[in-house]
C-alpha cells in the first residue's frame, strides 16, 4: 500500500541548511526544526530550492538588500534557475501531486515573499542591518519563480517564514509560531 499523502511544500534552501546563511543569522545548529517537524508530522514531501544568493555570491558574503540583487544579469540566472526548478515541479504537479505551498525566507532580498530589506538611503547606503529598512515587496528570485511557476499553470499559497532580523524588530507581528500555523492549515485544507 502506498501511503503517499500527494502534497508537497517547496523550501528555501535555507530552512533546511542554515549553513547556506549569511553569517550571524543561523538560529539552529542544523534547520528550523519547528518548520521541519511540523512537515513531517502533517506528512508532505519537502522540496528545497537552491540558494540563489550562493550562485551569486558564494556562501561567504554579506547580508545586503534587494537593490543588490535587482539588475538584469541577477534576474536572467535566476530565471533560469527559476525555470530549472519549475520543470522538476512541473512533474510532481503532472503526477496529480499538489505543491501546496511555496515557503520562503522572509525580509531575504531573494527569497522573502512579502517583505523585503531595502536601504534607508539609496545614495549612502551603509551597513546591514542597521541602514536598512524591512518593507513591502518579494525577493528577486521569488519573483522570478513565481512568474515561471505560474506560467507552467501551477498555482500555490505563498509564505514568508520570519528570521531573526524580522523577529527582533518585532516578536509579535513576525511569529514564527503564527507563521508555523498557517503552513499547517495550509496543509490540511489543500
Amino acid at each position: 500500500m502506498d501511503e503517499r499523502s500527494g502534497k508537497i511544500i517547496v523550501l528555501s534552501h535555507c530552512l533546511l541548511n542554515v549553513h547556506s546563511l549569511e553569517g550571524g543569522l543561523a538560529e539552529y545548529r542544523g534547520c528550523e526544526e519547528e518548520l521541519v517537524r511540523t512537515l513531517v508530522d502533517e506528512g508532505v514531501g519537502m522540496f528545497q530550492l537552491p540558494c540563489p544568493e550562493m550562485e551569486i555570491s558564494h556562501i561567504s558574503r554579506l547580508p545586503l538588500p534587494k537593490e543588490s540583487y535587482d539588475n538584469p544579469a541577477v534576474r536572467k540566472k535566476y530565471r533560469g534557475i527559476a525555470k530549472q526548478v519549475v520543470s522538476r515541479l512541473k512533474q510532481f504537479a503532472d503526477e496529480g501531486y499538489k505543491i501546496v505551498a511555496v515557503v520562503g525566507a522572509e525580509a531575504s532580498p531573494t527569497c522573502g515573499i512579502s517583505l523585503v530589506g531595502r536601504w534607508k538611503d539609496p545614495k549612502k547606503r551603509g551597513k546591514f542591518p542597521d541602514d536598512v529598512e524591512f518593507v513591502e515587496g518579494m525577493g528577486v528570485f521569488m519573483e522570478e519563480f513565481k512568474r515561471e511557476l505560474e506560467e507552467a499553470g501551477i498555482h500555490t499559497a505563498w509564505i514568508g517564514m520570519p528570521g531573526k532580523s524580522l523577529r527582533s524588530i518585532d516578536p509579535e507581528t513576525y511569529s514564527k509560531e503564527g507563521t508555523i500555523e498557517k503552513i499547517r492549515e495550509i496543509i490540511r485544507r489543500a
